[in-house]
């Protein structure tokens, strides 16, 4: 293949891998997106398959994440630069193992895929936003098995299908190899569908929960207004009044109240005051901080827990802060970040895994992309949460694929552990999101709104909620082990 043409191959992946994902309802094309790919990395020697991977990262994530400018340019760039490298390392990887096993290497790509997704998900830099399965969140009926292998045995699955359209196109001149891919594939879907409607088929008996979601849409150059707080809680204050009946919770998202909510007694007062006039405990994200002594603080973006029916209040302080946004990653190495000003928060991680008790069940408040963490959710549901709870301000994104894309990841945490989601966004998608992943209502973005909803208590512990992500261990193993093979006779054929 000519150098013109596996770079022609190595967009049209990008392209299409970009176009599955939301707010596009064309999960299918993910099905074709890797096809491509597979073509032109054909042959390809270490150092050229790796230049292709970085290549192909910068086009997906800058097509994928270029919404991220809207809160800073220089985290878009720091995070384009980065995730580029895993796919650049995942098509140097590939080479070797294709090198070793020659034509046999395509069967080990899904393995090496879900490698790269699963090992992006580690460390203060882990940004799993891009996985393949969260392409198919539109289409309930094909993963509801993510209950047992998560959103990494998804990914695993797409995988596949690419590989077997791949060996079909390849071996086209076969009509008993095109037919025997194709039944591989029919099959691919079939069993999983045939699974999903079963599942989706059951009739629960649940206990629920009724739920306000307060859509505030305040403006970010208003939010960040000191001068403008009055207005701020004004908005929320008067939607949150305009509740048409007695529900069990009311939440506000991330950021609602835009101060240190503990050293505002005016602001702390109002909603101590709300909350006990509906008789109703309210969630709320704002700013928190601890004393060290000698003027030292550490500062925390936090969620707190209003409950009427006690004099004291709950807190929760975000686990999992967006890197070179809310914080510098190692900062003995990158702390000389801080002193460029391009908008950098200090916040410090919190520690504990804190569930709020309302009268109807316990929950987390999970705050903006923590929801993106698998492991971090199935970590609060087995220390009991009945429902999540996920608390953000998107508003930072614009009217972009932004907002759209971070909604529907609550679709698979919704799916893996069998549990409702009641997602509350300063400027949407607000939403309500069912056991087995279905919305059932939702907010426009960029609008005032209040939605009220049931949502069902989670009344089972799931295979992935007992072992997480047993399978993406299991396939990261088996692909280390290949590429160490592959290592080993690429030394003894030098030797």
């Amino acid at each position: 293949m000519t150098h013109n043409k596996t770079l022609l191959f190595i967009l049209i992946s990008a392209l299409l891998f970009s176009l599955s994902f939301p707010p596009f309802p064309t999960g299918f094309l993910a099905y074709f997106s890797l096809v491509f790919l597979l073509f032109a990395l054909e042959e390809k020697g270490g150092w050229e398959s790796f230049k292709l991977g970085y290549i192909w990262g910068l086009v997906t994530n800058v097509l994928l994440l270029y919404w991220i400018t809207w809160a800073t340019l220089p985290g878009v760039l720091g995070a384009i630069l980065i995730l580029s490298l895993y796919t650049a390392f995942l098509f140097l990887f590939y080479s070797w193992v294709q090198k070793a096993l020659k034509e046999k290497a395509v069967f080990f790509m899904p393995f090496l895929w879900v490698l790269m997704e699963y090992g992006r998900s580690f460390f203060e830099i882990g940004f799993p936003w891009l996985n393949l399965s969260y392409t198919q969140t539109y289409y309930l009926s094909l993963i509801q098995y993510a209950s047992i292998v998560g959103n990494y045995g998804v990914s695993f699955w797409i995988a596949w299908v690419n590989v077997l359209v791949y060996l079909g196109v390849k071996n086209f001149a076969s009509s008993r190899k095109v037919l025997t891919y194709a039944a591989l594939i029919l099959l691919l879907f079939l069993l999983p569908f045939l699974y999903s409607s079963k599942i989706l088929n059951q009739k629960t008996d649940a206990r629920q929960i009724d739920i306000t979601l307060v859509q505030g849409n305040i403006p970010q150059d208003v939010k960040w207004d000191y001068k403008l707080l009055d207005y701020n809680f004004k908005v929320f204050d008067d939607l949150t009044k305009k509740v048409p009946e007695k529900v069990d919770l009311i939440l506000w998202p991330e950021t609602a109240a835009p101060c240190y909510l503990r050293a505002e007694p005016k602001y702390f007062s109002l909603i101590k005051s709300l909350s006990d006039s509906l008789q109703t405990p309210l969630v709320l994200g704002t700013n928190d901080y601890s004393v060290l002594g000698q003027g030292s603080y550490l500062y925390y973006n936090s969620a707190f827990y209003f409950d009427p029916y006690q004099n004291n209040f709950a807190v929760y302080n975000k686990i999992h802060l967006v890197p070179f946004s809310e914080w510098v990653p190692y900062p003995k190495i990158l702390g000389w970040l801080y002193r460029i000003k391009f908008g950098l928060s200090d916040y410090t991680p919190g520690k504990d895994y804190v569930l709020f008790e309302n009268p109807k069940g316990k929950f987390p408040a999970l705050i903006c992309f923590e929801a993106v963490f698998p492991d971090l959710v199935r970590k609060f549901v087995l220390k009991g949460a009945d429902f999540l709870v996920n608390i953000t301000n998107d508003g930072w994104w614009g009217k972009t694929a932004g907002p759209y894309q971070h909604a529907q990841i609550n679709v698979l945490r919704a799916i893996e552990n069998r549990i409702s989601i009641a997602r509350c966004a300063n400027t949407g998608v607000s939403m309500f999101v069912d056991p087995y992943g279905r919305i059932t209502q939702k907010t426009k973005i960029y609008v005032q709104d209040v939605l009220t909803g049931k949502i069902p208590l989670r009344n089972e512990l799931t295979f992935y909620t007992r072992y997480g992500d047993w399978f993406a261990k299991g396939v990261s193993l088996l692909s280390v082990l290949v590429l160490a093979y592959s290592l080993l006779k690429k030394v003894v054929g030098h030797r």
